[in-house]
């Protein structure tokens, strides 16, 4: 297996939106209707992300082939005592196919955003992890928080993993 490491490009729209559907589908959360819809609003609030710069994105290939991905967007926040500036990165849509699990490759995606988010001048990075992967981020300096979450839209479910939380 030899990997490689690329920046992410709009010709890849479609890889992180596969990458993204198989991610929910993986953690069980979501109707097959849900992760159709989700896909088809992802595609196009990414296609926008990826052309302004907003977003950038790295892959992993083995052989040419993509087989993980990750994604770093710059979002606007309140500045705080911790830091004035009013941007922070947030990576998302971290995933390894099944096939190239537990190899790293997470690790790897995810310090290479970090080098770009120091690059860029980012002070903190934020991350949604699934229970199996917070130990991975804990590892590497992420600490958990205390965000909390609200369901307010009529008919829809809190997910189990939201649920779980310790």
């Amino acid at each position: 297996m030899k990997l490689s490491l690329r920046p992410s490009s709009t010709l890849d729209l479609e890889i992180h939106v596969a990458h993204r559907v198989a991610l929910f589908r993986d953690m069980e959360m979501g109707s097959e209707d849900g992760l159709r819809r989700m896909a088809d609003t992802f595609r196009v609030q990414l296609r926008n992300w990826l052309v302004t710069g907003q977003c950038r994105g790295f892959l992993l290939e083995d052989e040419g082939r993509p087989v993980a991905g990750v994604l770093m967007l710059m979002r606007e926040t309140l500045p705080t005592p911790v830091t004035p500036l009013s941007v922070r990165g947030y990576l998302f849509n971290i995933y390894t196919e099944p096939t190239h699990r537990r190899q790293g490759l997470a690790a790897r995606l995810t310090d290479a955003a970090l080098d770009l988010a120091r690059d860029l001048g980012l002070e903190i990075m934020e991350l949604h992890a699934s229970l199996e992967a917070e130990g991975l981020y804990q590892r590497m300096g992420f600490v958990p928080t205390s965000e909390m979450r609200l369901v307010m839209g009529a008919g829809i479910k809190t997910p189990k993993l939201w649920k779980n939380r310790h």
